[in-house]
């Protein structure tokens, strides 16, 4: 593996922690909000999550949260990075 392989895996894996603390906080903030949801099973229901605290904000204030926002760029940056690190191995 060349060292941007190594750069790119490792930048992936940060955001990739990231998108967990954002659907963590998400659990936590459905919980607050009287909801249902675990933050120990977020790695089963990241998406149902996601798409529940969406049309709760979106419910409440007319904006999507913010925390919505941070979980899906985390998310969509780490399969990006992952995906870059995957192709750059053989270089």
């Amino acid at each position: 593996m060349s060292g941007i392989s190594y750069v790119l895996a490792i930048l992936g894996m940060v955001c990739a922690f990231t998108s967990l603390g954002f659907a963590i906080a998400i659990a936590n903030d459905l919980r607050a909000r009287g909801l249902s949801a675990n933050p120990l099973f977020v790695k089963w229901m990241v998406f149902r999550y996601l798409a529940v605290y969406r049309r709760v904000t979106l419910e409440e204030t007319g904006e999507v949260g913010p925390l919505y926002r941070g979980c899906s760029i985390a998310s969509a940056s780490a399969l990006i990075l992952c995906l870059g690190a995957i192709f750059t191995r053989g270089l």
